[in-house]
């Protein structure tokens, strides 16, 4: 098996204990055994278990990028509104289940609690995702200073939805709609 096979398939290990696990279960010797490897072959590729966690994270996160970049930008005051429709329930979808983003999500907000490394990860993870969602908002903004409230608006809406959406009663097409409405607000007030 050629080296990148081998740190994908610890790395698959990995993600698949964080999912089922949560973090505690992510230890280098159960990495190891599921990936049918020794714990010292294991560790040639990754060090401990900070380095695999980092690693894991800029894997998954680097998708969850790339999913947002591939996004169509908010482009035309005249579709605007069903755009954004469009845009958050691409969103808030996860939140209507326990979803492998929520998940991994979950496991990786509890381990920054107690972990640096993951904590700086996380948020340069969410200065990325602001930057890519302010592309998407200021072709419609009215001033850049409106799409990046939006942003501010929207990250935390997005996350605290896809904690908190199973357990309280919601109607999803109404929260859809009441994003969308306080979006447009912002994005197009003077």
């Amino acid at each position: 098996m050629k080296k990148s096979e081998k740190s994908q398939k610890i790395l698959d290990v990995a993600l698949t204990l964080l999912k089922n696990e949560g973090d505690y279960g992510v230890t280098m010797r159960q990495v190891a055994a599921g990936a049918n490897m020794t714990l010292s072959n294991v560790q040639y590729y990754f060090k401990n278990k900070d380095n695999l966690l980092v690693t894991l994270a800029d894997r998954y996160f680097q998708s969850c990028l790339s999913e947002m970049r591939e996004m169509p930008k908010l482009t035309s005051e005249a579709t605007l509104h069903e755009d954004l429709t469009s845009l958050v329930k691409a969103f808030l979808c996860h939140g209507l289940e326990l979803s492998e983003m929520c998940r991994i999500f979950r496991e990786y907000w509890a381990i920054s609690t107690r972990n640096a490394a993951i904590e700086q990860y996380l948020k340069a993870y969410y200065q990325s995702s602001a930057q890519v969602l302010n592309a998407i908002f200021s072709p419609v903004a009215a001033t850049p200073d409106n799409a990046s409230k939006a942003v501010a608006l929207f990250i935390p809406f997005v996350e605290g939805y896809s904690i908190t959406a199973m357990s309280l009663t919601t109607d999803f097409e109404g929260d859809v709609k009441d994003m969308c409405d306080l979006l447009h607000m912002i994005l197009l007030r003077p």
